[in-house]
């Protein structure tokens, strides 16, 4: 394994403050940083998981504006249809799903996700698993949306790739020495059809990521968060500065 000094990584951070400060000085249209949650048309997420997927998002993007000087305090968080989501200025985009109750997307937003992905866009796709227990959600085998990245669009063009990153992979080590934290490291070892960590290209862009978000672990198992939720946000440093990571990798490439 190579071992970075003190003084390299150092060099490696000041240069990627110098390139973000480029792209802020030299897009006027982007006055911020942009964080852009997706609402597709056939929402199949229940209203209180909405709502608290709304809340958790903003919130992570309030608590990294807040503590993250490499964004300069300027990461704002946005919502948009993915209908609009070619008029619109949104380089880094977030689509929350549920695990269980199947996310289809229309025609016309596969239409405009793959135009999205081709002029460069990226979008986080995060499954959520919290409202249920494990062997429930273990029970799932495929997802269309997941489908629809990762499968559907390899298969239709070429110029799109689909891999499962590792620890060692660069979107871990972009900016911070991050690795797979242990939820997602259980969900992967005993979930052999879980996505998390799927990564899809367009002609080496990154255009597509997916992680989990589980409640806890009981033994061996998870538990399902218990509702009505409690819109109560606390910064996991491990998973936060994996953010940071994943950001700079979806919009620096």
């Amino acid at each position: 394994m190579i071992s970075f000094t003190p003084l390299f990584r150092m060099g490696l951070g000041l240069l990627v403050l110098i390139v973000l400060s480029f792209f802020a000085t030299n897009r006027a249209e982007d006055a911020t940083y942009s964080w852009t949650a997706l609402q597709p048309e056939n929402d199949s997420r229940d209203d209180d998981e909405r709502s608290y997927d709304e809340f958790i998002s903003n919130q992570l993007v309030v608590a990294m504006n807040q503590n993250e000087p490499l964004f300069h305090h300027r990461l704002s968080f946005a919502k948009a249809s993915i209908k609009d989501l070619l008029s619109i200025s949104a380089p880094f985009a977030e689509l929350r799903f549920d695990a269980i109750k199947p996310l289809v997307l229309t025609d016309r937003e596969k239409v405009i996700l793959r135009e999205y992905l081709a002029r460069g866009g990226f979008v986080l796709l995060v499954e959520d698993t919290y409202p249920y227990p494990q062997n429930q959600l273990w029970s799932v085998k495929s997802w269309p949306v997941i489908n629809f990245f990762m499968k559907e669009l390899p298969a239709t063009d070429p110029a799109f790739k689909m891999e499962k990153a590792s620890d060692t992979h660069p979107v871990f080590h972009q900016y911070y020495q991050t690795r797979t934290i242990p939820p997602i490291q259980h969900e992967m070892e005993g979930n052999p059809n879980s996505p998390s960590h799927l990564l899809l290209t367009y002609r080496t862009h990154p255009s597509a990521f997916v992680v989990g978000r589980y409640y806890l672990i009981s033994g061996n198992k998870w538990i399902a968060q218990p509702r009505p939720y409690t819109h109560v946000f606390s910064l996991d440093p491990k998973s936060y500065l994996f953010d940071v990571n994943i950001y700079i990798y979806a919009t620096m490439h």
